[in-house]
């Protein structure tokens, strides 16, 4: 028996799970585009799970078809290599033969994806900066107008479904067919503690699909042919 007066454990506060983007938002998001830098764009946040600075450096040069990857740069202009496989690389082939409007031309390398555009009222194009980044409040306009045309969130809202829940869908369901590792180097972390804090917690799917693996290994056993 305890002695009287012995400190008792505070219990531990739960752990809460990062928030993520509405189940098949990502389809409906990328349907919604109809420009192909759009789509660039938004599978660069969805399967790439690339910060929101990092999406306003990105530029032609960056993409590397022929390696299949693309170099992004992060904090501190400290770049990383990420490969490009399935959907992307179809999209980034299409904005790259599509014609800059207004401009009457292709993207060149020292473009960026997303640059500043002004608009009439009625949306006309009136001018287009390729040559500049995206300000950090139009990418975040950007987003939710995607978002809008997608209907995950009202007309003109810019709140309430942050872009950084695709960068934790992203690492959420990499994390899931991969180990922290693979997620952590995929995000860009400087510190594997950094994704497990975040990612490391397993849910009840992470249990079902464990049980799974666990019954048929034990039905393999059964199986096997006594000596």
């Amino acid at each position: 028996m305890e002695a009287a007066g012995a400190k008792l454990r505070r219990p531990r506060a739960p752990r809460k799970a990062a928030p993520l983007l509405p189940q098949a938002a990502d389809a409906r998001l990328v349907n919604a585009a109809t420009r192909a830098r759009d789509r660039v764009g938004l599978l660069l946040l969805l399967d790439l799970g690339i910060r929101r600075g990092e999406l306003r450096g990105v530029q032609p040069r960056d993409i590397d078809l022929a390696r299949r990857q693309i170099t992004v740069f992060g904090k501190g202009q400290k770049s990383r290599v990420i490969p490009l496989r399935g959907r992307i690389v179809l999209e980034i082939e299409a904005y790259l033969l599509e014609t800059l409007p207004l401009l009457d031309r292709l993207p060149e390398p020292d473009d960026y994806l997303l640059y500043p555009e002004k608009r009439a009222g009625a949306g006309r194009l009136l001018a287009a900066y390729p040559k500049r980044p995206m300000s950090p409040p139009t990418v975040h306009r950007w987003w939710y107008r995607h978002a809008a045309a997608a209907g995950l969130v009202g007309r003109d809202m810019t709140s309430g479904l942050n872009m950084h829940r695709a960068r934790h869908t992203f690492a959420t369901d990499l994390r899931r067919i991969a180990d922290l590792g693979a997620a952590s180097q995929a995000l860009g972390h400087s510190d594997l503690s950094t994704t497990a804090a975040i990612y490391g917690h397993y849910d009840l799917s992470d249990l079902e699909r464990a049980m799974e693996a666990f019954a048929r290994a034990r039905r393999q056993e059964d199986e096997e042919p006594a000596d």
